[in-house]
C-alpha cells in the first residue's frame, strides 16, 4: 500500500512539465536550459509487446511507462526526441532489462506509426525491403532518453548496465559481441550536492532532503539554512513525506508549506504522544487519576488541559 502511494505521488510530481524539463536539464546538460517546459507534449505511456508463450501462441501484454513526453523543436510542432522517466521507490535489480524493453517498444512504436501512415496514404515502397518493413531508407527515428529516478535514501546497489548482469567468468569474446544497455540513474545518495544543485526547481530540495533523511542533524541544517524550505510547493512536500517516511502535517488547501514549521509540528506530535503514553502508564501501574499522573509528571496547566481532552 505504501509503495503504491509512493508510486502515485512521484508520478504526479514528475508529470509537471517544469520539473520534468528540470530533471533532463540537470542530468543531461549540467543545468543548462536545453529542454523548455512549453516544448513538451504528453505521450501515451502504454505500449504493447508480443512475447511468445510455451505453445508458440502470441500473447499481447501491456506495459506502462511512468511518464513519457515528446520534446518539440522551437516551432512547438515538429518532434525532436522522446523523453521518459521511470520512478523507483525501491531498487530494481533488473532495471537495465526493464528499461531496455521500454525503450525498444518506443522505437518499435515509431516504426509501426510510420508504416501505418504510409499504408493509409497508399505510399508505394521503392523496393521489397522497404515494403516489408514499411520503414524507408530515408525515414529516421526520434532518439529516446529515459532517466530512472530512485526516490530512496540508500545507494543503488543493483546493476546499471546489461553487461553487469552477465556472469563474471564469461569469455571476453562472447562479452564483446553481446549487447549492452546502460541506465541513466538519478539516485540522491550517490550524488554530490554540487550535482544536485544542477537542478533548479524544487526537485533539488526534494532530492537533498531524501539524501540526508537518515541524518537528523544534516536535515535540520539543510532546512534551517535553505530559504527554499520556508515555502515549498505542496506536491514537493508530499513527495518528501512519502519517500523519506516523514509524517508531515500538510495543511488542507495550502499550496506553499513552511518545512521548518512542519518539522516542529511533527516533533511536537511525537512529544505529545510520549507524554500521553507516560500518563497512561502511571494511571495503569499506580491506579492514579489522569490529574494525579499529570501532576506527578509536573506538566504545566495549559498542557494538562490538552492531555485531559485526549485521555
Amino acid at each position: 500500500m505504501i509503495v503504491g502511494k509512493r508510486d502515485s505521488i512521484t508520478k504526479d510530481y514528475m508529470e509537471n512539465p517544469a520539473r520534468f524539463a528540470d530533471l533532463f536539464n540537470g542530468f543531461c546538460f549540467h543545468g543548462a536550459e536545453k529542454v523548455a517546459p512549453d516544448k513538451l507534449r504528453d505521450m501515451d505511456t502504454t505500449s504493447v509487446v508480443v512475447p511468445y508463450g510455451t505453445d508458440g501462441v502470441a500473447v499481447p501484454t501491456q506495459k506502462y511507462r511512468d511518464v513519457l513526453k515528446v520534446l518539440t523543436k522551437t516551432d512547438g510542432k515538429t518532434a525532436y526526441c522522446i523523453l521518459g522517466v521511470e520512478n523507483q521507490s525501491e531498487i530494481h535489480t533488473a532495471m537495465p532489462v526493464r528499461n531496455m524493453l521500454y525503450d525498444a517498444m518506443t522505437f518499435a512504436n515509431q516504426i509501426s506509426a510510420v508504416a501505418n501512415s504510409r499504408k493509409n496514404n497508399h505510399n508505394k515502397a521503392c523496393n521489397s525491403a522497404e515494403f516489408l518493413s514499411g520503414f524507408y531508407r530515408s525515414d529516421k527515428l526520434l532518439p529516446v532518453i529515459t532517466i530512472v529516478v530512485h526516490w530512496g535514501a540508500d545507494e543503488w546497489d543493483a546493476p546499471l548496465s546489461l553487461q553487469e548482469m552477465y556472469p563474471k567468468d564469461i569469455d571476453d569474446s562472447v562479452r564483446q559481441y553481446s549487447p549492452d544497455y546502460h541506465i541513466n540513474l538519478v539516485s540522491p545518495a550517490m550524488m554530490s550536492d554540487d550535482k544536485l544543485d544542477f537542478f533548479k526547481s524544487d526537485l533539488r530540495e526534494v532530492l537533498k532532503f531524501i539524501k540526508y533523511s537518515k541524518d537528523k542533524q544534516r536535515i535540520h541544517d539543510l532546512v534551517d539554512n535553505n530559504p527554499k524550505f520556508k515555502s515549498l510547493n505542496r506536491e514537493a512536500v508530499q513527495t518528501i513525506s512519502v519517500c523519506a517516511n516523514v509524517d508531515f502535517k500538510i495543511p488542507e488547501g495550502e499550496e506553499q508549506i513552511d518545512m521548518c514549521k512542519a518539522i516542529e509540528d511533527m516533533k511536537e506530535d511525537v512529544r505529545m504522544e510520549e507524554r500521553l503514553t507516560a500518563i497512561r502508564n502511571l494511571m495503569k501501574k499506580m491506579g492514579w487519576s489522569a490529574q494525579e499522573a499529570m501532576d506527578a509528571l509536573m506538566l504545566p496547566a495549559d498542557e494538562q488541559k490538552q492531555y485531559s481532552a485526549l485521555i
